[in-house]
Protein backbone atom coordinates (compact mmCIF):
# COMPACT_ATOMS: atom_id res chain seq x y z
CA UNK A 1 0.00 0.00 0.00
CA UNK A 2 1.18 3.53 -0.80
CA UNK A 3 1.72 6.12 1.77
CA UNK A 4 -0.52 8.32 0.32
CA UNK A 5 -2.85 5.70 0.32
CA UNK A 6 -2.20 4.61 3.98
CA UNK A 7 -4.09 8.53 5.24
CA UNK A 8 -7.01 8.09 3.03
CA UNK A 9 -9.89 5.75 1.75
CA UNK A 10 -10.27 5.76 -1.56
CA UNK A 11 -13.85 4.01 -2.55
CA UNK A 12 -15.32 3.98 -5.98
CA UNK A 13 -19.19 3.18 -7.11
CA UNK A 14 -20.52 1.73 -9.65
CA UNK A 15 -24.45 0.64 -9.92
CA UNK A 16 -24.62 1.23 -5.95
CA UNK A 17 -21.38 -1.18 -5.63
CA UNK A 18 -18.95 0.23 -2.87
CA UNK A 19 -15.60 -0.70 -3.08
CA UNK A 20 -12.32 0.70 -1.54
CA UNK A 21 -9.31 0.98 -3.98
CA UNK A 22 -6.07 -0.07 -3.17
CA UNK A 23 -2.68 -1.37 -5.30
CA UNK A 24 -3.89 -4.73 -3.94
CA UNK A 25 -4.74 -8.13 -5.37
CA UNK A 26 -8.07 -7.97 -4.96
CA UNK A 27 -8.70 -4.29 -6.52
CA UNK A 28 -6.56 -5.92 -8.89
CA UNK A 29 -9.00 -8.66 -9.80
CA UNK A 30 -11.59 -6.68 -9.58
CA UNK A 31 -10.01 -4.14 -12.36
CA UNK A 32 -9.17 -7.59 -14.64
CA UNK A 33 -12.61 -8.84 -14.57
CA UNK A 34 -14.11 -5.53 -14.96
CA UNK A 35 -12.23 -5.01 -18.16
CA UNK A 36 -13.22 -8.74 -19.48
CA UNK A 37 -16.89 -7.57 -18.34
CA UNK A 38 -17.10 -4.94 -20.85
CA UNK A 39 -16.11 -6.94 -23.82
CA UNK A 40 -12.16 -6.19 -23.22
CA UNK A 41 -11.76 -4.03 -26.00
CA UNK A 42 -8.35 -3.19 -24.80
CA UNK A 43 -8.00 0.14 -27.23
CA UNK A 44 -11.36 1.28 -26.28
CA UNK A 45 -10.56 1.46 -22.59
CA UNK A 46 -6.71 2.70 -23.09
CA UNK A 47 -7.96 5.64 -24.77
CA UNK A 48 -10.50 6.56 -22.32
CA UNK A 49 -8.17 6.22 -19.60
CA UNK A 50 -5.38 7.69 -21.57
CA UNK A 51 -2.88 4.87 -20.81
CA UNK A 52 -1.53 2.48 -22.91
CA UNK A 53 -3.12 -0.22 -25.03
CA UNK A 54 -0.33 -2.66 -23.25
CA UNK A 55 -0.77 -1.48 -19.84
CA UNK A 56 -4.56 -2.26 -20.44
CA UNK A 57 -3.84 -5.79 -22.09
CA UNK A 58 -1.00 -7.02 -19.25
CA UNK A 59 -3.03 -6.30 -16.53
CA UNK A 60 -6.09 -8.17 -17.96
CA UNK A 61 -3.72 -11.10 -18.69
CA UNK A 62 -2.32 -10.69 -15.69
CA UNK A 63 1.24 -9.99 -16.64
CA UNK A 64 1.48 -6.64 -14.27
CA UNK A 65 0.72 -7.37 -10.62
CA UNK A 66 0.92 -4.84 -9.00
CA UNK A 67 0.02 -1.34 -11.38
CA UNK A 68 0.05 1.96 -9.81
CA UNK A 69 -2.67 2.99 -7.89
CA UNK A 70 -3.62 5.86 -10.54
CA UNK A 71 -3.41 3.26 -13.37
CA UNK A 72 -6.20 1.43 -11.66
CA UNK A 73 -7.94 4.46 -10.74
CA UNK A 74 -7.93 5.46 -14.68
CA UNK A 75 -9.11 2.03 -15.60
CA UNK A 76 -12.18 2.10 -13.27
CA UNK A 77 -12.90 5.52 -14.57
CA UNK A 78 -13.06 4.45 -18.14
CA UNK A 79 -15.21 1.88 -17.17
CA UNK A 80 -17.77 3.32 -15.83
CA UNK A 81 -16.78 3.90 -12.13
CA UNK A 82 -16.89 6.90 -9.98
CA UNK A 83 -14.15 7.36 -7.48
CA UNK A 84 -14.35 9.05 -4.42
CA UNK A 85 -11.52 9.54 -1.93
CA UNK A 86 -12.13 10.21 1.76
CA UNK A 87 -10.06 11.33 4.64
CA UNK A 88 -10.00 8.47 7.50
CA UNK A 89 -11.19 9.51 10.53
CA UNK A 90 -8.84 9.80 13.63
Amino acid sequence: MTAALARSNVTSVNKGRIIKVDDGPKTVALVQSEIWRTGGDFTKIATAADISVSTVSNIASGETKFPRLRTIIRILGALGWDIYAQERAN
